[in-house]
């Protein structure tokens, strides 16, 4: 089965609502969060180091640190089965074996 964006998200919103109506929420307790909240929180400690510099190339180093992990991760979440982990991220199994080669995890 194949999940989309769009029901990811509508997931990762309904583990947090889950969450939020459990008390899971506050002082030491686990809060689920959504990878677009993840990200925002990076960059905003990222932005906050940076001491009032301004930031150079800013897309290419969020996608560098965001797609290499994640085509790790769908390559070995498939065992190593390139087709399956194309699949998984939704690209073709040439563009997936040329990003593997390009960030040097070929």
């Amino acid at each position: 089965m194949r999940v989309t964006s769009t029901q990811w998200r509508h997931a990762a919103s309904e583990r947090t609502a889950d969450s939020k109506s459990k008390g899971q929420e506050g002082s030491g307790a686990l809060h689920a969060e959504t990878l677009e909240q993840s990200v925002l929180r990076s960059l905003d400690r990222y932005f906050a180091d940076l001491d009032g510099a301004r930031p150079h190339a800013l897309h290419e180093l969020v996608m560098q640190a965001v797609e290499r992990p994640l085509l790790k991760f769908a390559v070995d979440r498939c065992a190593g089965n390139q087709s399956a982990a194309a699949d998984l991220l939704g690209i073709n199994r040439n563009t997936l074996r040329r990003k593997l080669v390009d960030y040097g995890l070929l």
